[in-house]
């Protein structure tokens, strides 16, 4: 059984890989400014009617280059919920965690593209996870790993506004939003969890920064989105802790 929900929920996420698209393509602008509806080279129309021809990563109207590479939401939406669906428990905690992976992909893309990470989604991810982690507390009476979850997101997410007290520069509003969805998921899993996660993204950002130095791309004084990092370290957790 498990080896058909794994081929089911990869190949839905390659499915819905490009809405997820149309969805980056969208908000992959400045902060403040409205929504993508148009390719800024031809002005052709950007909507949910387009996001198949999308997927080649090109304007339908004049092929000129349009959000993520070819394919790379498409596997990496079917790749995470492949390996989710692998390492989790079937059940709605699984469900939790599949609905916050949705969010999160165009999420990482559109930090990447344009530093923000939009409240239409950090909202929902935040949202879907306390909802179905509440309704599989309620279906199998573990309300003290319900009460674990929302202590380890409010915990996140505070220590994030800490560091943007601290530090603005740093880290930004989207990252104390998402950090309440990420640490809610990872509290599920354990306190471990909510820290290593939290330890994971940071490592990762490090590592990234290190690299950016050496390689001559970047200067001490450089920033970095922080958000996709967050994202990856939170998941990678999530499934290491999953398998144990």
């Amino acid at each position: 059984m498990r080896p058909l929900l794994i081929a089911l929920l990869a190949v839905a996420g390659v499915v819905a890989g490009p809405a997820l698209r149309a969805v980056i393509v969208r908000l992959s602008v400045p902060a403040g400014e409205a929504r993508r509806r148009a390719c800024p080279a031809c002005g052709a129309p950007v909507g949910w009617g387009t996001e198949v021809r999308l997927v080649t990563g090109r304007c339908p109207g004049c092929r000129a280059g349009l959000g993520p590479p070819p394919w790379s939401v498409e596997v990496a939406a079917g790749a995470l919920l492949g390996l989710l669906a692998a390492a989790v428990h079937p059940g709605l905690g699984l469900v939790a965690v599949c609905l916050l992976a949705v969010c999160a992909v165009p999420l990482v893309f559109i930090d990447l593209a344009a530093w923000r990470l939009p409240d239409v989604l950090t909202g929902p991810a935040y949202g879907l996870v306390a909802l179905f982690l509440l309704l599989a507390a309620v279906a199998g009476g573990d309300w003290s790993r319900l009460g674990r979850a929302l202590l380890g997101g409010a915990a996140f997410a505070g220590f994030c506004l800490v560091l943007f007290l601290v530090s603005p520069g740093n880290l930004g509003l989207g990252d104390v939003k998402l950090a309440a969805g990420l640490g809610t998921a990872l509290a599920w899993f354990g306190w471990a969890a909510v820290f290593g996660g939290a330890l994971a993204g940071f490592l990762l950002a490090a590592a990234y920064g290190v690299a950016l130095l050496m390689g001559g791309h970047a200067s001490r004084k450089s920033q970095i989105p922080f958000g996709p990092f967050m994202i990856a370290g939170a998941f990678l957790v999530m499934l290491v802790t999953s398998w144990q």
